[in-house]
């Protein structure tokens, strides 16, 4: 972390922010004698019950007992750590953020001519668009979505022009910024010729929470392929970490949205931020990720996933359910909105204005009212056969919610679709829990730590193996392999062991990377390594076996000789399919006798879906 100079907080920060003026411009203060209070932020109530003290220059909350400095605030507040929390109160004070000598400072500052040029690129493409080549550009804004001047200027839209070398003209002073420029996907170089990215296309600045630029995604006015384009990852840009209007749901909502509302394009964000709501955000070219619940959750504890009422839209939500189960908590609530199939929230705030929309909003299924409701669209629930099979699927998923609270909603709700009572019910999910356990190493006994290949007896232990052992070579491979798809299949299969597996993938995945600097004024770069992924581990139980998986032979493949890279991919290749032959295979024939048996049209989508997956990426012929 970088180091903030001695005494700069005490002496020079504090001193510097007038506590009331900061909080001021949060909230709205009431001023009673010589403080001021208002409605705590921190927890809901209706008397106020928060007061800001500007003689102690502190702030207090007799509700909540939440108290402290301008400091505590801020990271209270916008949920920043001490380092980000101290550099946004220095920028509030206007005063300069002073380190320890030989600190390493924070990447804000490393990236900063990075950040300065999206920001002219943004500018640019702004100003193309208001000119005679952007007259298309233009046109499909106002005419086409329906989007004022003033909003087109507030989210900074703007046209990449038809042309190889706009960017490099226009923005690039010199060979360091066209460098920088590549790196950061706007110029792209090719057999020693360099041209501009995006071309013909309008442009639509991914910002981050601060308010900067790091991304942009264009859509084609011509016939150009692909349709969308998105910016690729770079040292300011992970798209798992980032939310397309999130920043502004922040900024109009002093940092506390009462909810949040995921949808599938940019232009539904920025429709229905038009028609006057501002809480919509959406993921960024990929489906919605652990990473970004989490990242909402830390600003709101309502989410609503707003999707297409047709079959994509409805797998969406499936796997966004899948996907945000495990980061719920007793205090944190998701539920489903499905739109009619011909409507999008920007069609629909267009055509039958913000009204109709928050409508659906607030008839949202909650989570177990579309947990069980998929699950049973899944079976021929007049046949006892399939009726038995959708009993041990739906209890297979409520046994996997770990907040108590919600699976026992999911259990009521389950009874009453079922017809049967909430007691049986219980007793159906206990005995289940009796015979079956999601850890993978339950039969891990004496037998198998005095034989170690045994504890490679199923290939998703011999995947995790290979990812603690190589997790270099996964964080390589995992954007060309689709490891995230394939990891929500893994987890649709009910593959035993997915759980963790996705844990560990997801971590590499994610681009963790720990700085340490050198006393020798170096600065080294320590990729995530194994020592690092079983460091994360807590549970001893776990990490023991973890421990094992690290150490296991997994053969010649896989050793240290010339080539070794090209090898341990080769071999990843391999394994990936047999982690989902024993699974794919059942599921596909429970899916057949479902539909033989007149099982619903889920059931028979499904099936489709998963054959066709298979011929897409000729997995069947391996199967």
């Amino acid at each position: 972390m970088p180091l903030i100079a001695k005494n700069f907080v005490s002496e020079r920060l504090l001193p510097a922010v007038e506590i009331e003026k900061l909080i001021g411009s949060y909230l709205k203060l009431t001023r009673h004698g010589s403080s001021y209070t208002c409605c705590c932020p921190f927890h809901h109530e209706k008397t106020p019950s928060f007061s800001v003290t500007p003689s102690k220059n502190m702030f207090y909350c007799y509700g909540c007992h939440t108290g402290g400095d301008a400091l505590t605030f801020i990271m209270k507040y916008k949920n920043l750590g001490f380092v980000d929390a101290v550099e946004e109160l220095a920028a509030f004070a206007g005063i300069p953020v002073e380190y320890e000598a030989g600190g390493r400072k924070d990447p804000s500052d490393r990236f900063k001519i990075m950040y300065e040029l999206m920001d002219r690129c943004a500018a640019a493409f702004t100003q193309a668009l208001f000119s005679d080549e952007g007259k298309a550009g233009l046109e499909y804004f106002t005419k086409k979505r329906g989007l004022t001047k003033e909003t087109i200027l507030k989210a900074r839209l703007g046209f990449a022009p038809d042309g190889w070398h706009f960017i490099e003209e226009k923005i690039c002073k010199n060979e360091q910024e066209i460098r920088l420029l590549t790196e950061l996907g706007l110029i792209v170089g090719n057999n020693g010729r360099r041209f501009s990215m995006y071309r013909n296309r309008v442009m639509i600045p991914i910002f981050d929470r601060k308010g900067r630029i790091i991304s942009f995604g264009g859509r084609t006015m011509g016939d150009d392929k692909p349709k969308y384009m998105n910016t690729k990852e770079t040292p300011i840009y992970k798209k798992r970490n980032e939310l397309f209007g999130l920043y502004e749901a922040l900024r109009d909502n002093t940092n506390r949205p009462s909810r949040l509302v995921i949808v599938e394009g940019y232009m539904d964000v920025i429709s229905v931020r038009q028609a006057g709501f501002s809480c919509a955000v959406a993921s960024l070219g990929t489906a919605t990720t652990q990473e970004q619940f989490k990242l909402m959750f830390r600003y709101t504890k309502k989410l609503i996933c707003c999707y297409d009422g047709d079959s994509a839209g409805r797998a969406a939500a499936w796997h966004a359910l899948e996907t945000v189960t495990p980061v719920l908590s007793e205090d944190t609530e998701v539920s489903f909105v499905f739109l009619p199939a011909e409507d999008d929230p920007d069609s629909l705030v267009r055509s039958k204005g913000l009204g109709a929309f928050l409508k659906y909003l607030d008839d949202a299924q909650s989570y177990p009212e579309f947990l069980i409701s998929h699950v049973a669209s899944l079976f021929n629930l007049q046949d006892p056969n399939s009726r038995a099979a959708y009993f041990a699927e739906a209890m297979k998923l409520i046994r996997r919610i770990q907040v108590n609270a919600l699976s026992e909603v999911c259990i009521d709700e389950f009874a009453k679709r079922s017809g049967i009572s909430s007691d049986r019910a219980w007793s159906m999910l206990e005995s289940q829990k009796n015979h079956e356990t999601d850890f993978p190493f339950q039969n891990y006994d004496e037998g198998e730590k005095a034989d170690p290949d045994a504890l490679l007896s199923t290939p998703i232990r011999v995947l995790m193996a290979f990812v603690l052992q190589f997790p270099s070579v996964i964080a390589l491979v995992y954007e060309p392999f689709g490891l995230a798809e394939f990891l929500r299949l893994c987890r649709r299969l009910n593959i035993r062991g997915a759980d963790l597996a996705d844990e560990l993938i997801s971590s590499i995945a994610s681009g963790s990377e720990n700085k340490v600097v050198n006393t020798k004024k170096q600065e080294r770069t320590e990729k995530i390594s194994t020592a690092v992924l079983l460091a994360r581990v807590e549970d001893p139980k776990l990490h023991d076996c973890y421990e094992k998986l690290a150490l296991a032979d997994l053969g010649k493949e896989c050793s240290e000789r010339p080539g070794c890279l090209n090898h341990r991919i080769i071999y990843l290749a391999r394994l990936l399919p047999q982690v989902l032959t024993k699974p794919l295979l059942s599921r596909i024939a429970f899916l057949q006798s479902n539909v033989d048996m007149g099982g619903g049209d889920s059931a028979m989508q499904e099936l489709t879906e998963l054959t066709r997956g298979l011929e897409k990426r000729g997995l069947n012929k391996k199967l």
